[in-house]
């Protein structure tokens, strides 16, 4: 090797140590303070018992969801947060009145059901239709047209119990979609198996989302699905099926908003969501009144220990979020011009499951900060995920128009036996899986608003 070639060779490795470490510099955070302060935490316990004690269920639309807006107001400016305020939009709102479903004929019995939100009435006799079984969405999308005329659609696939609730997504389908396929095969009415894995608690949910049904759905519990496949196998079977309900076309619901303002760069804004309606059967508590208590609980524990943030920390109590996200829909058009304002963003919807995994959805140039922030919530028990985040729930609408998003993925291996059903209530609520959340959320808030790092950087 020449003399040049070595000097020229030396002069780079001097350079690059000072590059690669401009390049992968992370500010550290007072990570082992913020952890031991949260799991001592009784803020975001007491934000969820609050809610849902002094609220209970917050159906979007009514009357219980605007006392929640007007609670919610109070308490985050309580906490210490400003500009508390509600951004309203305009939803229809429907609601439960009458919801029975009945074996006719020789094994007469009544079956545990609950309507699917949007779904219509029927007549208030009810409609009587033999019932036929479908194994999932498929088979009944290959059904011949005008195989149901008269009939009614049963459609019953299984959610597995997982740690990530993967099975939902699959098993909501049928809620969503067999109203519209069934009509169009000439059926009277939809029975489906419970999207949850609670035998005897029905899960219920919205229909198509944002929209009103075209057919009466009513969901099963999983055991009377069992019990109504158990007679199905005995011969033909009728069931009566009864649902009234209440819809008001021009209601309204609204999102929550408050700040935490930022120091250095007051402009630009963190994220932090949940969502303040529940469904109406519970109380809310896990889906997901434990959410605000979770990322509100965070934020302030950030303050009271690392000092004010650098950037804007916007608290955003989701309305309508259960009914289609449309709280979610009208605040992303709302912000649409300013979405490059949004720095970050992170909701906090899958109850009180320990955090498991964290996963990313930056600029390709962020590798240092992924990784420093990885290693931060390492010793919460926190794994590097993947770098295909979309945002959850929410804040799902605020990633197409740019905003970096991280999904904190929680175990569900619970949850969905819970949430959306009766037992949707504070007791279930697991105060140290609260704390290692409320940990977990103020260690990344840490990195989004008391620092100035990019996490669009390409």
């Amino acid at each position: 090797m020449g003399k040049v070639k070595v000097l020229v060779l030396a002069g780079l490795m001097a350079w690059l140590p000072g590059l690669v470490t401009a390049q992968t510099k992370v500010p550290t955070p007072p990570a082992k303070a913020l952890i031991e302060a949260a799991l001592k935490d009784d803020r975001a316990y007491a934000i969820t018992r609050d809610l849902s004690t002094d609220i209970g269920p917050r159906l979007a639309g009514t009357e219980a969801e605007a006392r929640a807006r007007d609670w919610a107001v109070a308490r985050l400016t309580q906490e210490g947060f400003t500009n508390a305020r509600v951004e309203t939009f305009p939803l229809t709102a429907w609601e439960r009145v009458i919801e029975t479903a009945t074996i006719i004929g020789p094994y007469a019995q009544r079956l545990e059901v609950h309507a699917t939100g949007g779904s219509p009435s029927t007549p208030a006799e009810g409609i009587v239709g033999e019932v036929v079984r479908f194994a999932d969405m498929a088979a009944l999308r290959a059904a011949a047209l005008g195989s149901l005329t008269g009939k009614i659609a049963f459609v019953d696939d299984i959610m597995p119990v997982t740690e990530d609730g993967s099975g939902y997504g699959k098993a909501v389908v049928k809620r969503r979609e067999c109203a519209s396929v069934a009509a169009e095969l000439g059926a009277i009415g939809c029975l489906i198996r419970s999207a949850g894995t609670s035998e005897r608690e029905v899960h219920v949910g919205q229909g198509a989302r944002g929209q009103q049904g075209k057919l009466p759905v009513l969901i099963l519990a999983n055991a009377d699905a069992n019990q109504l496949g158990r007679v199905l196998e005995k011969g033909p079977t009728q069931v009566r099926m009864q649902v009234q309900t209440k819809v008001q076309p021009e209601a309204q619901s609204g999102n929550v908003i408050a700040e935490m303002r930022g120091t250095e760069r007051p402009d630009e804004y963190v994220v932090l969501a949940c969502h303040l309606d529940s469904w109406d059967l519970g109380t809310g508590a896990l889906d997901d009144a434990v959410g605000c208590g979770i990322v509100t609980a965070a934020a302030k524990l950030v303050r009271d220990i690392a000092g004010p943030p650098k950037r804007s920390i916007r608290m955003i109590w989701y309305g309508a979020e259960e009914v289609g996200l449309i709280g979610a829909a009208a605040h992303a058009q709302a912000i649409k011009g300013q979405a490059g304002s949004y720095v970050f963003a992170a909701e906090s919807d899958s109850g009180d499951g320990k955090v498991y995994q964290a996963d990313f959805g930056f600029g390709a140039g962020t590798g240092p900060v992924k990784e420093a922030i990885a290693k931060a919530l390492k010793p919460l028990g926190v794994a590097r995920g993947t770098d295909d985040a979309r945002g959850q729930s929410d804040i799902s609408t605020l990633r197409p128009l740019g905003v970096p998003v991280m999904d904190l993925q929680q175990d569900a291996s619970k949850y969905f036996a819970i949430h959306h059903t009766p037992d949707d209530i504070l007791e279930k609520v697991d105060l140290a899986s609260v704390r290692q959340n409320v940990a977990v959320y103020a260690v990344t808030a840490w990195f989004a608003a008391w620092t100035t790092l990019d996490f669009r950087a390409e």
